[in-house]
């Protein structure tokens, strides 16, 4: 290693280990349901998306309910990700201008387990395979949307160790 690689490893774990309280402080006052800095800006997007999924902010679900909540939420993504990849072929000439062709169904539910679970295994060339509008929509949103419902789960998982005695672990 030479002295810049050094630099830049003491600088990247210096800036890591000193962002780290203020990331922790803050995702635990999202966790806790309390205002942060943002809360005045995806509030309202936030009551906007309940009020529209039918889901009250307030009340909590038991660990069966949380369960299906997961459950209902990467079936939905499972089916939609792999309808949006077995119809790419009729997208419009914006979003598939290279024109490719639909995904055939067992690689569309392969890919589209894959992305909902984060494993994001894949066993096509994405260039080659999925159209702009597939990796945008789908792909890269699954990307997300698997991380976040690991945290989630991860939050209830933590929530029903502190909360033994309770009977709920939170909303999904």
């Amino acid at each position: 290693m030479n002295a810049h690689e050094i630099i830049q490893l003491v600088l990247y774990f210096g800036l890591l280990i000193g962002l780290t309280p203020l990331l922790g402080g803050f995702l635990a006052r999202v966790f806790e349901g309390k205002r942060n800095y943002l809360s005045g800006i995806l509030g309202p997007v936030e009551k906007w998306i309940y009020r529209l999924s039918g889901v009250k902010a307030d009340e909590e679900m038991s660990w069966k309910r949380y369960f299906f909540a997961v459950l209902i939420f990467n079936v939905i993504g499972i089916v939609s990700l792999m309808v949006l990849q077995m119809t790419q072929g009729w997208q419009p000439l914006l979003m598939n201008p290279q024109k490719f062709s639909n995904v055939p169904w067992a690689l569309a539910l392969n890919t589209a387990i894959s992305f909902i679970t984060n494993t994001n295994w894949q066993a096509y060339m994405g260039e080659s395979t999925m159209s702009y509008l597939t990796q945008m929509a789908g792909l890269a949103v699954h990307n997300f949307l698997s991380a976040a419902t690991g945290i989630a789960v991860l939050v209830a998982f933590a929530r029903g160790l502190k909360r033994a005695s309770s009977k709920t672990l939170g909303s999904f």
